[in-house]
């Protein structure tokens, strides 16, 4: 199956395209700084799952700017003009925008293999991050986790993130912390389409302060939660590791 990876300059639709041919799904890369003349078979009309774009903010796009030059918002927003078209036939988008090229390497790597197959049922990714770095671009529906009893106030609590057990039973055994899941699988069945049309990713992010704690602990636990159910999900923890 060929893949179109789009986005524009600096959002990393290069290294995508190149991760996703390694784990067998051919893929181009088009960063919309020139018009596109080989669409190549299956990028056309319905093929709506072939569409992966890449998105990141006009900050870390000029900051990560091919070679050759041409760097400014204008062109930055010229290559966005030209993609536009696909935007509404596209059902996967990846936010590059605060991670490094070994971290865009391992989420992709801890996608199931068949995400992109059309008619395969979706994965769902539930992903941690922090308030303070920005919400993720590309999310479907995202959960505030600020509310509940932060770990980081608990001094032996601080040095541990949230996928440490004594993390996770501080978080957990908060009431709002297991209604905001309830909530959370809720959302996640409303992004699932009964015509099996639903999207390849499903995005749900749960933010808190500084993305190492009371986020994290949340995702995993949707994740393990959503698994049980029986759905395909992983858990992206965008900030940990900062």
């Amino acid at each position: 199956m060929a893949v179109l990876v789009y986005g524009p300059p600096g959002s990393g639709a290069e290294q995508v395209a190149a991760e996703l041919s390694e784990l067998g799904a051919p893929a181009v890369a088009w960063d919309g700084r020139s018009a596109y003349r080989e669409p190549g078979p299956g990028l056309k009309g319905a093929g709506s799952s072939h569409l992966v774009r890449t998105v990141a903010s006009l900050e870390a796009c000029l900051a990560r700017w091919p070679e050759g030059g041409g760097a400014s918002a204008e062109s930055w927003m010229a290559a966005c003009e030209r993609q536009r078209h696909l935007i509404t036939a596209t059902r996967v988008v990846l936010d590059t925008t605060h991670r490094d090229r070994r971290a865009v390497s391992r989420a992709l790597a801890g996608l199931p293999g068949a995400w992109l197959d059309q008619g395969s049922e979706p994965v769902v990714v539930a992903e941690s991050f922090s308030f303070i770095r920005g919400v993720p671009l590309d999310l479907d529906c995202c959960l505030d986790a600020r509310p509940i009893s932060n770990p980081y106030w608990v001094e032996e609590l601080r040095p541990f993130a949230g996928t440490d057990p004594r993390v996770s039973d501080f978080v957990l055994r908060q009431e709002a912390a297991r209604r905001l899941l309830d909530v959370a699988e809720q959302m996640v069945e409303s992004q699932l389409r009964p015509d099996g049309r639903s999207r390849p990713l499903i995005r749900l992010a749960v933010g808190c302060t500084g993305g190492r704690h009371r986020s994290v602990a949340l995702a995993e636990e949707l994740s393990r939660r959503l698994t049980q159910r029986g759905a395909r999900a992983v858990v992206w923890h965008r900030d940990l590791e900062v």
